[in-house]
């Protein structure tokens, strides 16, 4: 009786030991997937990382931050310059091409951000850095695109824009301050609609945050 016995004993024991170590391994797997995944990025609150556009060896991802864009250098149909009409609040650039085909796609993306910023007291223009066509040419493509917001060419006599932005895809949005100054890009578009509604809330939260911040520390600053 004890000889047969003690080889069950024996296979018992050894099936024990092998589910334990597959219930230890499944629990480190878990553990590595539940804290060794990427962490989202701080601003990344409507599910859409435009950091992941904006990295350093992505030549279209437009300019550093802190980079100050010449808004003299952008002029309306009229002659106005975009320095000549701005306040003391930042305003919205969007970077469009009459050559590119997403920025027509992307129309009702640039309709809504229009609106929503307007509802955040934040100004919308459209800017051609690089357009190659006739400045009347463009200016009747942004016209066709039914913003209803001034439009801007670069003034090229004195030479092309900064290389960042010579080279940063269409459409772009950038936020700047009055004199220039960018504070947040949002590079790009999105053929898909989900996508662009996706990228069109993240950058109203990003601006949303930007701006009250720059308000609070507006409203603490000595007099």
């Amino acid at each position: 009786m004890t000889e047969e016995v003690q080889p069950k004993s024996k296979s018992r024991l050894t099936i024990g030991l092998v589910a334990g170590a597959i219930v230890l391994l499944g629990s480190a797997a878990f553990a590595a997937r539940v804290y060794l995944r990427p962490k989202p990025s701080p601003f990344l609150t409507e599910g859409f990382d435009f950091n992941m556009l904006r990295k350093p060896e992505i030549d279209w991802r437009g300019p550093d931050l802190g980079t100050r864009v010449d808004l003299a250098r952008l002029e309306s149909r009229e002659g106005k310059t975009l320095a000549g009409i701005v306040d003391n609040r930042p305003i919205m650039i969007v970077a469009l091409s009459p050559e590119c085909p997403m920025c027509s796609i992307a129309n009702d993306e640039l309709l809504h951000l229009r609106d929503e910023l307007a509802n955040r007291n934040v100004k919308y223009y459209m800017s051609f850095f690089t357009a190659p066509t006739p400045d009347a040419d463009t200016f009747k493509y942004a016209d066709g695109l039914n913003l209803g917001v001034p439009s801007f060419i670069w003034n090229k006599t004195s030479g092309p824009p900064p290389e960042p932005i010579f080279k940063m895809t269409t459409p772009s949005h950038l936020l700047v301050r009055s004199d220039g100054t960018v504070i947040r890009v949002w590079p790009g578009s999105y053929a898909d609609k989900s996508v662009r509604d996706r990228m069109a809330r993240q950058i109203l939260s990003e601006t949303s945050v930007v701006m009250d911040t720059l308000d609070v520390l507006s409203r603490n600053e000595p007099r």
